[in-house]
């Protein structure tokens, strides 16, 4: 909806329900709780961080710290790197990956666009192939990639440039810890 990048904070009380958040939890303390950890951040930019984590990010973060308390090695990556599609107003939006993963970002429809996108593309790319040969996401192309663990939780932070982070959005994974999380 082209609305959604133009929210007020009156009104993106009312767009945080049903299908957009599909939790049961009323939108002003989650609203109230992006203020405070966002202080900078429009009502638009709440209402696409909010959504985004409480419907499909958190079953990333339930999975990497499954696989974490199991004692299996467990890399985690996030993807911050802005497509320029629209100006980069979308972010790095939910599915981005995929043709970086694959290093098709010149395929029809793909999204990931424009002069960093290869860098992007050879820089993941690498990292999957590396995983799936040896068990080890890591390679020249990148910073050191630590194991994520549920002490520092570290991840690597697909950007320019790519960096190494301990519990990025820490607090959004806390705030909607407390909250019953069922997969749609």
């Amino acid at each position: 909806d082209p609305a959604n990048f133009s929210l007020s904070w009156d009104d993106l009380p009312g767009k945080m329900t049903g299908r957009e958040m599909r939790i049961d939890v009323a939108p002003e303390p989650v609203i109230a709780a992006y203020r405070e950890m966002y202080p900078h951040y429009s009502p638009s930019d709440v209402f696409f961080a909010a959504t985004t984590a409480a419907r499909s990010w958190r079953g990333a973060v339930i999975e990497a710290e499954a696989r974490a308390a199991s004692g299996s090695p467990a890399w985690v990556y996030q993807l911050d790197w802005r497509s320029p599609i629209d100006g980069g107003r979308r972010g790095a939006m939910h599915t981005d990956d995929i043709p970086l993963a694959f290093d098709n970002v010149m395929a029809t429809g793909s999204r990931a666009q424009g002069p960093e996108a290869q860098g992007m593309a050879d820089r993941i790319s690498k990292a999957f192939v590396a995983l799936a040969r040896d068990g080890d996401p890591n390679h020249a192309g990148l910073p050191a990639w630590d194991r994520y663990d549920l002490t520092r939780r570290r991840t690597m932070i697909m950007d320019e440039p790519a960096r190494m982070e301990d519990d990025p959005r820490g607090g959004e994974r806390r705030l909607f810890a407390a909250i019953p999380f069922v997969q749609p």
